[in-house]
């Protein structure tokens, strides 16, 4: 057979090439599950930890830092023999798990985690993955050399797959470190973020559960990252064994073939079409890949080939034959550059990554008032610029708003623990969060409903009563219990940002000592000190008047002054507390 055109070639290398690509993701949902099994192992060794060590529903960093006793060792042990037992056929690097004769318990858990990923990423990933790689090389190069021999006359003689070849591709730094390395590298990065999580939930005194979430966070991040090696490995020891058949075969020249679609990369459009040696192939600069996820590969090229015709794909994956020699510039050029469906598909396309991210984060705040999926959030932001922009607005103030109520668990806990210790009474606890209609109310009035996103991120820094709370103490103790109570949130890390007295403030109705403070996580909020007699009036009367008061636009109105005499009268009334002219 004799058939010397190029749709031939086409064809035969496009599905080889979706073959290998076929090889990688399945053997990608097997990964996911393992990596599924192991999330599970971690948080069960973790929530097996704090049911052994926690008292009063809470370990602390300190009991975490004490030695294991004899029988803990003895239970330590078996876990890491059964974890050899499994890892021995495979020969992989466990015998640093080996322990120490003292060990705390923090790094008995350490262990096992790390055991536990060591078994993930040196059994499911690697020794499966290295098989992986080998089917992929093997499958490109036979299909090649079969295509070969189709096209230019069977040969006698059939090379077969160097195993030592293979091993050596395996383990060539292709950009920049191999398999192995990459592999071993996730894993360390993996056992130092779980690590970092876990110590923070052992200094904060959480409960293991409240892990679960950001474990999840980190595996799905940590899939992607082997989805994405395993696709760009799968691609070069694909065109590797495409390029072997080459030589055995005696291919003297071949022709970079893109993909004739919106998803190929610009490295990719300017690639297509170029012809080289074979003996002059070098990968990511003359032979692909090119890039990460690149979908680009190669036929032989051959001076007497016929050209007539080759395959193009719309944005629908739907096939449509352009000449034979329109490289991807004047495809672009002619099909795709004033075509306005087409180059918003492009766009979408390019990018997704940051699109999926986005829509996720949004997904979260929004909920059910979000588009239904990825394409319609796509089709929103990129056409109607109106609707996105005030979603984007929104979604920064209601993300704000989430982050700081995250943080009140903690606050909260510890300004019932200094009202214990200080025999000051906490009051108005459920209201210490300021709903979030009323936050959007003040935070659009305050920004004067500005789109502006810099504004809006400006207005965000000095809203600080999202969270905040009232001590009350009678007027003869309430300035004694302030100052105990400041130095008890100095000893807890918090510092005073603002002080606000209206006590010596005459012309204002209101009276009461306002300040504001800063966690050592830098959230922000307010703390108001009160008698019971001007808690009482501030929640009262003069709330009802203030409102009244607060919506009349011209405040030297006849109304507004009426209104503001009367709020005067009621807060003159309420007795000072001793030595309020001390807090200043």
């Amino acid at each position: 057979m004799n058939n010397k055109d190029k749709p031939y070639w086409q064809e035969r290398q496009e599905q080889k090439f979706l073959f290998s690509e076929k090889q990688v993701n399945v053997y990608y949902k097997q990964l996911e599950k393992s990596f599924e099994q192991a999330k599970k192992e971690i948080q069960q060794v973790v929530n097996e930890f704090y049911g052994k060590y926690a008292k009063e529903n809470k370990v602390s960093f300190a009991a975490a830092q004490q030695m294991l006793n004899n029988e803990e060792i003895i239970g330590l042990k078996s876990f890491i023999k059964l974890a050899h037992e499994n890892m021995n056929k495979y020969n992989q690097e466990l015998n640093n798990a080996s322990i120490r004769a003292r060990i705390t318990r923090y790094q008995a858990l350490e262990k096992q985690i790390d055991i536990i990923l060591q078994q993930l990423y040196a059994i499911e990933y690697q020794v499966k993955g290295e098989e992986l790689l080998k089917s992929v090389y093997s499958d490109s190069y036979y299909k090649t050399w079969f295509n070969v021999d189709v096209y230019n006359g069977f040969h006698a003689e059939f090379a077969q797959v160097n195993a030592k070849t293979v091993e050596e591709l395996i383990n060539y730094p292709f950009n920049g470190a191999n398999f192995s390395s990459r592999i071993w590298r996730q894993k360390d990065y993996m056992l130092q973020q779980l690590n970092d999580s876990i110590t923070s939930m052992l200094i904060q005194g959480k409960d293991p559960r409240t892990l679960s979430k950001d474990f999840a966070n980190k595996f799905n991040t940590r899939k992607y990252e082997a989805y994405r090696l395993l696709h760009t490995e799968g691609a070069f020891i694909a065109e590797q064994g495409t390029l072997e058949a080459y030589k055995q075969d005696g291919v003297e020249k071949y022709e970079i073939l893109s993909t004739l679609d919106t998803k190929t990369s610009d490295i990719c459009r300017d690639k297509d079409g170029k012809i080289y040696d074979v003996d002059k192939a070098v990968t990511g600069e003359n032979y692909p890949p090119f890039h990460q996820f690149c979908r680009t590969t190669t036929i032989p090229y051959y001076d007497d080939m016929e050209r007539d015709k080759r395959v193009a794909r719309t944005d629908e994956g739907k096939n449509y034959k352009v000449p034979s020699d329109m490289k991807y510039n004047k495809w672009y050029d002619e099909y795709i550059k004033e075509n306005p469906d087409a180059l918003l598909s492009e766009k979408k396309w390019k990018n997704r990554f940051t699109d999926k991210k986005q829509y996720k984060n949004y997904k979260a705040v929004f909920g059910k008032d979000m588009p239904n999926n990825l394409d319609d959030f796509q089709n929103m932001k990129y056409n109607d610029i109106e609707k996105y922009n005030s979603l984007k607005t929104n979604y920064r103030k209601l993300n704000y708003y989430n982050k700081v109520i995250s943080n009140e668990s903690i606050i909260t806990a510890d300004l019932k623990e200094i009202s214990k210790n200080t025999a000051t009474e906490l009051v108005g606890l459920d209201y210490r969060l300021k709903s979030k209609e009323s936050f959007l109310r003040k935070v659009n009035f305050d920004s004067k409903n500005s789109s502006n996103l810099q504004i809006i991120d400006e207005t965000l820094n000095k809203t600080n009563d999202i969270i905040r709370y009232t001590y009350q103490a009678d007027y003869k103790e309430i300035i004694s219990k302030y100052n105990n109570i400041n130095v008890s949130l100095n000893e807890k890390g918090y510092k005073q940002t603002k002080l606000k007295n209206t006590w010596t403030v005459k012309s204002n109705p209101y009276k009461g000592i306002n300040c504001n403070y800063k966690s050592s996580k830098g959230q922000n909020f307010e703390i108001q000190f009160h008698t019971p007699e001007s808690f009482e009036l501030k929640n009262g009367k003069l709330h009802e008047l203030y409102e009244k008061w607060r919506v009349i636009s011209d405040k030297s109105s006849d109304e507004a002054v009426n209104l503001s005499k009367q709020m005067e009268r009621l807060s003159s009334k309420l007795k000072p507390p001793i030595n309020i002219e001390s807090v200043r």
